[in-house]
């Protein structure tokens, strides 16, 4: 946290570790924050800043890991705005509809930012039987029941 004017935590003009005192700034912060994820950035790219003092992406995530001061579904809704963001981006660039989309550039930004093409294998505790029919075609059938959190409760 990094605060404009000096603040008691040291000789004046210290700039570290002055936290956003004000339950109104700090609201204002988080909700500049969720603004920003549900742009489709970084949160990495993050800062806020305003007269009396600013903080980065790091302190607003300390924030949320040590208060309930903020709703979470506001950063949950934000994060996936951010998503659908991308996903319309790949779209159009899949569907013809924006030409000059770089498909390398986008590839890049979805395996970066949201883990697309990894090896869930390595994450996955499910074995798998391959049954051939008779038609020569494989099928994949679950030989354990997968976590709710990953199937929505079906099995």
């Amino acid at each position: 946290m990094v605060a404009r004017k000096g603040s008691g935590n040291g000789p004046p003009g210290n700039k570290n570790r002055v936290a956003l005192k004000s339950p109104d700034i700090r609201q204002k912060a988080y909700t500049d924050f969720c603004n920003h994820i549900a742009k489709g950035k970084s949160i990495k790219s993050w800062w806020y800043e305003d007269e009396n003092c600013s903080c980065t992406w790091e302190t607003m995530l300390k924030y949320l890991k040590d208060t309930s001061e903020f709703e979470p579904i506001k950063r949950q809704i934000a994060e996936a705005k951010g998503l659908l963001y991308w996903e319309n981006v790949v779209e159009a660039s899949a569907t013809g509809k924006n030409k000059d989309a770089s498909t390398a550039s986008l590839q890049m930004v979805m395996r970066n930012k949201y883990g697309w093409d990894k090896d869930e294998s390595k994450n996955s505790n499910i074995n798998y039987t391959i049954k051939v029919g008779e038609n020569g075609i494989a099928t994949g059938v679950s030989t354990e029941r997968v976590p709710d959190s990953y199937n929505q409760g079906t099995e």
